[in-house]
């Protein structure tokens, strides 16, 4: 029995002192994606899981209980129900604006002193009921990038963590997942240069257009080919015209079925990004975050 009890003891220790690491990506909210990160390295396999049915609208939880056990059990089947978690939150559930600080300073506390100035973000909630996060635009002083989530929604996913059992150690939105993973691509922008990131989901293929280093366009667009290539045509073009673009690159963070027509119809070449053996971009950004310490 004591025996049983040092080695039962050794387990809490153990696991305090070299926690165990698992990153959740949430983006696409009909599909949960996993990975272990070990000595700070991804190990080897991902995995994913279909998001049950009815527990998620516009990245809100609304059926915490049924959720929370999901994502317990699901732990429970990769071994690792005591791992400490760092999961990115659905894209629908966060909104990112640019800003441009007042004398093109940036402040040593950027979250207060946006809360402080409280400009209009035209966000569908007040600035006071938001959480918030402040990314600078890389060599861009006096620039940063907003990204926003309503505080109930974030308030229900640790919730939701809560149900499961797991312990949570940082919530990130997937927008700001995203700039974490591309900070060398963003950081070798030149102004005038245009990058497109491209991201499929099971549903749909995200596309987030970066200039000069910094968001400016976002849209949904259709998976399928025939709609896809001329809607991305579409975007890039109205993206040239509005912020005289001289230099262009298209990324795609996964395999797409419609690369070839991508390619052939728009005259660019479709390059795959570098995840670092992450599963997705979202964990490839997660994992900065948690080595981070």
């Amino acid at each position: 029995m004591v025996l049983v009890g040092i080695k039962e003891r050794w387990r809490q220790l153990r696991a305090e002192l070299l926690p165990r690491i698992v990153l959740l990506d949430f983006t696409d909210p009909q599909l949960l994606v996993g990975q272990g990160l070990r000595n700070g390295k991804p190990q080897a396999q991902n995995w994913s899981a279909p998001v049950p049915a009815r527990t998620l609208r516009d990245g809100m939880p609304i059926a915490a209980d049924a959720f929370g056990d999901f994502v317990g059990d699901l732990l429970l089947e990769q071994k690792a129900p005591n791992a400490t978690l760092v999961v990115a939150l659905p894209r629908q559930a966060c909104e990112w604006r640019l800003i441009s600080w007042p004398g093109g300073v940036s402040p040593e506390d950027p979250i207060e002193a946006l809360r402080e100035l409280n400009p209009d973000l035209k966000l569908p909630y007040p600035l006071g009921a938001a959480r918030i996060d402040v990314q600078p635009v890389p060599g861009r002083e006096g620039r940063a990038v907003v990204v926003a989530a309503p505080r109930t929604t974030v308030e229900a996913w640790i919730d939701l963590f809560a149900i499961a059992g797991s312990s949570l150690r940082h919530l990130l939105p997937s927008q700001a997942c995203q700039m974490l993973a591309l900070r060398e691509e963003l950081d070798a922008m030149a102004p005038g240069d245009l990058l497109g990131v491209l991201q499929p989901t099971s549903s749909e293929c995200l596309l987030d257009v970066w200039v000069d280093g910094a968001p400016h366009f976002q849209r949904r667009l259709p998976l399928e080919a025939t709609q896809l290539v001329p809607a991305l045509q579409r975007c890039l073009q109205f993206c040239r015209d509005q912020f005289g673009i001289t230099h262009d690159r298209l990324l795609v963070s996964d395999e797409l079925s419609a690369a070839a027509a991508v390619e052939q119809e728009t005259g660019l070449e479709l390059e795959l990004v570098d995840r670092r053996g992450f599963g997705t971009l979202a964990l490839a950004g997660l994992a900065q975050v948690a080595l981070a310490r």
